[in-house]
């Protein structure tokens, strides 16, 4: 087909050639075909110059990965047709590939005024996206709320009541106990902020600072309330196409209003963009984490004295190791592809081997934009874990495969106001039935971000 229709353009002399040319790159964009029509149209150099070719061959360029080309045939329309918002549009969407910020900004802020609709929301779009990319060089900040409602099918991730497989007979879970699985619903809160100021060229600091909040419904079920503080810092420094990033992650989990878990997380990443659609990396992590042995119940209902959980016999220290590799790919959805793969090992730190392991999983998540307004995503998860000493005497080693599933639908009802609903499946199996669940979540949350 493509060399019928480069025939057919050599072959055929005159202004209709040229209107020829233009209308099948134009055909082949519309069929979302962008290579071809970017190839239609290097094959065609006697049409560079001419005002409706150089328009779809521009917008071809930018689509099959060639920007450079793009921008140059777009900035001659441009300069014919000053008042033509969609090229005007396409130029900025090409400063932008290009990394030319403040020009791409300059153009998408002219348009605005006059946008409504889909166009406003791709404009914006764009806009936050060179906001978020001018960190690099100037101070940046920005902050959200949240607020939502849910449903959780095992808000403590246990088993049913019954004998606990894995382990001898007469070793059961009975009806109430706390342990027992538990389904409740649930309200949250969550707020952040997060900020970078540059202190060199390529170089800026970042921090930020995050807490959030679960409440369960039901009379016994606050003992698996739960809340948490993070914050973090580093530097980041960008040498080309490679990005560096150092820095330290502090957490706090709370459980019934009790100190649960300190979480300190040396990070080192890598980040290479091959080109517009690839990005490559490697994070490496080093955690320390510190349980606190805090008082518990042994009944759903909370009667009876509260005794001690021992967790602190779980203090350990993780080191974690992941590849990644993220696709955007040229699609009107604009749909982009996560995978990752990680590797790691925990070594306990009060001498239970038991509770050490090694680790390995992986991820793959998509994102798309189906409509203005609306992004969905979803993505599956695995962690396989093989604990390094038997459970307890007779029992076998501890080995779980945990995998989840997640869903979300986020709609933009403007710049600042977005309404999210959000699904995860949680599978996971064990030999040591304590281990085993499954567990459904649903929730809808509505949020505010300040930009």
């Amino acid at each position: 087909m493509k060399k019928q229709l480069i025939g057919m353009v050599l072959c055929t002399a005159g202004g209709s050639a040229l209107a020829a040319v233009a209308d099948d790159v134009k055909s082949l964009l519309e069929k979302g075909q962008p290579r071809q029509a970017y190839e239609l149209g290097k094959a065609s150099p006697g049409e560079m110059g001419q005002p409706l070719f150089d328009f779809y061959f521009g917008i071809a360029a930018l689509d099959a990965g060639a920007p450079g080309e793009g921008v140059l045939a777009l900035e001659r329309y441009a300069l014919l047709f000053p008042d033509n918002r969609s090229a005007r549009y396409q130029l900025a969407r090409g400063y932008y590939i290009l990394g030319e910020d403040q020009r791409a900004r300059e153009e998408f802020t002219g348009l605005v005024a006059g946008s409504t609709g889909q166009e406003l929301d791709a404009i914006n779009k764009f806009l936050d996206a060179i906001r978020a990319r001018e960190s690099r060089y100037q101070p940046t900040a920005s902050a959200y709320v949240e607020l939502g409602l849910g449903t959780d099918s095992n808000i403590n991730a246990g088993p049913p009541s019954g004998q606990v497989s894995g382990l001898p007979l007469g070793v059961v879970i009975a009806p109430g106990d706390s342990a027992e699985k538990e389904s409740a619903g649930f309200s949250t809160l969550a707020a952040g902020a997060q900020g970078t100021y540059p202190v060199a060229p390529g170089v800026a600091l970042y921090g930020g600072v995050g807490a959030t909040g679960r409440l369960y419904q039901g009379g016994g079920n606050s003992q698996f309330d739960q809340r948490s503080l993070a914050l973090q810092g580093g530097v980041s420094v960008i040498g080309g196409r490679n990005l560096y990033r150092f820095g330290i992650d502090w957490n706090k989990l709370t459980v019934d209003n009790q100190n649960y878990l300190s979480l300190t997380t040396l990070v080192g990443e890598w980040q290479y963009q091959n080109d517009q659609f690839n990005r490559f990396g490697l994070s490496a992590q080093w955690s320390d984490l510190n349980y606190d042995n805090i008082l518990t119940y042994l009944t759903k209902n909370k009667s009876g004295a509260p005794v001690l959980s021992a967790t602190d016999e779980r203090d350990s220290r993780l080191a974690t190791l992941t590849g990644f590799w993220t696709r955007s790919l040229v699609h009107p959805w604009n749909p982009v592809l996560n995978l990752s793969l990680n590797a790691g090992r925990e070594s306990n730190r009060r001498n239970r081997d038991d509770l050490s392991r090694n680790l390995w999983g992986g991820r793959v998540s998509l994102s798309a934009q189906p409509r203005a307004r609306w992004t969905v995503a979803g993505g599956l998860s695995y962690q396989n874990s093989r604990y390094a000493r038997e459970f307890a005497v007779g029992a076998p080693h501890r080995q779980d495969d945990f995998c989840a599933l997640d869903l979300a639908v986020i709609y933009a009802v403007d710049r600042n106001w977005s309404v999210r609903g959000e699904y995860q499946y949680t599978d996971q199996r064990s030999n040591i039935g304590f281990y085993q669940y499954d567990r459904d979540v649903l929730a809808v949350k509505l949020r505010y971000d300040f930009k």
